[in-house]
């Protein structure tokens, strides 16, 4: 009854833990459920893995051959350079 007296002053509410609780419970609950759910399609594939195989040796190939790309052009440039500081030298 003295609670009860107080509400006006501070607002207490003796079932704000029980509900805090509860509601935890369901969000437990909830996210509990939703991983085992994502989760079983991911799992119950039955293959090794190895189909992503070539599609990392494809990006590490293609990265190769980018990089390949990259020296080439810096070696172009470098020896046109030389050739233009020969050809102003002389």
């Amino acid at each position: 009854m003295m609670i009860r007296l107080f509400l006006d002053v501070l607002p207490y509410d003796p079932d704000e833990r029980r509900r805090i609780i509860e509601q935890t419970h369901k969000v437990i609950k909830d996210t509990v459920d939703t991983v085992v759910t994502v989760s079983e399609p991911v799992t119950s594939g039955g293959g090794s893995g190895s189909h992503t195989l070539l599609y990392i040796l494809g990006a590490a190939l293609a990265a190769l051959v980018g990089l390949a790309f990259l020296i080439f052009m810096v070696r172009s440039y470098r020896r046109r350079n030389e050739q233009q500081v020969a050809t102003s030298v002389a």
